[in-house]
């Protein structure tokens, strides 16, 4: 999957080649914390976006590759954005990184401040899972893969608020 992933990362970079970039710290502030959700926002559009021209892409299985990717890409890039990376973390002094963890699990997020584990592999793979089993219409000349487009672009985007979400709570009772 090496030119998949080359692929993915240089349309990725033209996309958001206006983007600010990120700041490596928790925010500190409500208007930083406003800027972060809405750089988060743009992550979740641009990945989206990705995911659902690769639907309409008639190659067999590349949809399935470029969706993996960027369910990966998508977390990984929201916890950068809120400074809550897995590098970002183990920046942190120790009793920083302890209270980071502990909201992150009080908050439900097993994404935040951990590298891909089992846990997050799972979680991906079902989200995949029912997408696929809806995509299913795709078969359908034209409207099927418009349709196919439509769910992939919806589902990748939930996948991203929800965790937007999670790391704006958790920032915010960091504050």
């Amino acid at each position: 999957m090496g030119i998949l992933d080359t692929v993915i990362n240089q349309v990725g970079k033209t996309i958001n080649k206006d983007e600010k970039t990120v700041l490596h710290s928790l925010p500190t502030s409500e208007a930083e914390l406003i800027e972060r959700r809405q750089q988060a926002d743009k992550v979740i559009q641009n990945k989206a976006l990705m995911s659902s021209a690769a639907s309409v892409v008639p190659i067999p299985g590349i949809d399935v590759g470029v969706d993996l990717k960027l369910m990966k890409d998508i977390i990984e890039d929201i916890n950068k954005v809120y400074g809550l990376s897995h590098k970002q973390v183990n920046n942190m002094a120790a009793d920083m990184k302890q209270q980071v963890m502990f909201t992150a699990a009080k908050k439900g997020s097993d994404f935040i401040g951990r590298n891909i584990t089992t846990k997050l592999l799972t979680v991906v793979l079902k989200a995949f899972a029912k997408r696929e089993a809806a995509k299913q219409v795709r078969w359908i000349p034209v409207v099927g893969q418009a349709v196919a487009a439509g769910i992939s672009y919806k589902l990748m985007k939930k996948l991203g608020e929800d965790h937007a979400r999670k790391c704006d709570q958790v920032a915010r009772s960091l504050m």
